[in-house]
């Protein structure tokens, strides 16, 4: 998947000029500004990131972005339903509210160039297509917003959401803290960067002869992938027989 991935943005096809629309204030919340709530789509959902903190999503959809999010090492903060946008129609006398999905906060120390935070909107293509007309005004308003901050505002679907990467991100996550001494790490690498591209099973039989060591040392091998340590193509499915290599971590998500 591309660097860009999380800079997706899908067009509703509906265009509203910044004329349409006067911004009445904004509520914020590092909580979240409403009460997370079941729809027809599917029941509440929760991701808890690696650092602890427990994301309320409203749909199965959000959740999986949600996890997408958590595996990217240059995110730093999630916020769930961050705040909500009071804002006029030009031409109407009602006051509309927008709440989006989430704000996303990059890491940007050490890197060359900075991220600027993101607004994101998750919405199944379908349900955009289907009430672009009735989500455009919001968008335009999140828009507006986010440039008056230096935000971006973003509408990412399941089309980009639900992939083979998703599934490899799903497997990976419960790894990235599987308990390791530092042994059988040290042994994997230094036998990877030997080989220069192996398999799984090939990486793990060529470092421990003995069969009830491999088989300790497989959650530890799937940890060094999680945490970039080993690289992989994680837009395949992974399995035994991937084709894996050594790499330097580092503090970006190439694959997301």
């Amino acid at each position: 998947m591309p660097v860009d991935y999380l800079l997706i943005e899908i067009s509703t096809s509906i265009y509203v000029t910044d004329s349409e629309i006067t911004l009445i204030n904004v509520t914020e919340s590092e909580k979240g500004v409403r009460k997370v709530l079941s729809n027809y789509r599917s029941l509440t959902a929760r991701v808890v990131t690696l650092a602890g903190k427990s994301i309320e999503c409203e749909s199965a959809l959000e959740k999986d972005f949600a996890e997408l999010l958590d595996f990217n090492s240059r995110v730093g903060a999630i916020g769930a339903q961050p705040l909500t946008i009071k804002y006029k129609v030009a031409g109407e006398s009602g006051v509309r509210r927008y709440t989006p999905d989430f704000l996303v906060k990059f890491r940007n120390s050490h890197q060359k160039t900075s991220w600027q935070p993101i607004l994101y909107e998750v919405k199944f293509r379908d349900e955009l297509e289907e009430k672009k007309q009735e989500l455009a005004y919001g968008f335009a308003a999140a828009k507006l917003l986010c440039r008056s901050r230096r935000w971006r505002f973003r509408v990412v679907t399941d089309t980009f959401i639900r992939t083979p990467f998703l599934e490899n991100v799903k497997f990976l996550r419960g790894f990235r803290t599987y308990p390791d001494t530092g042994v059988h790490s040290a042994m994997l690498l230094a036998a990877i960067e030997q080989l220069g591209v192996a398999t799984p099973a090939e990486l793990l039989a060529e470092t421990f002869q003995d069969m009830q060591r491999r088989m300790e040392a497989v959650g530890v091998l799937w940890r060094l992938i999680a945490n970039r340590s080993i690289g992989a193509d994680l837009m395949s499915k992974l399995t035994m027989s991937s084709e894996i290599w050594h790499e330097e971590p580092v503090l970006y998500a190439a694959n997301i």
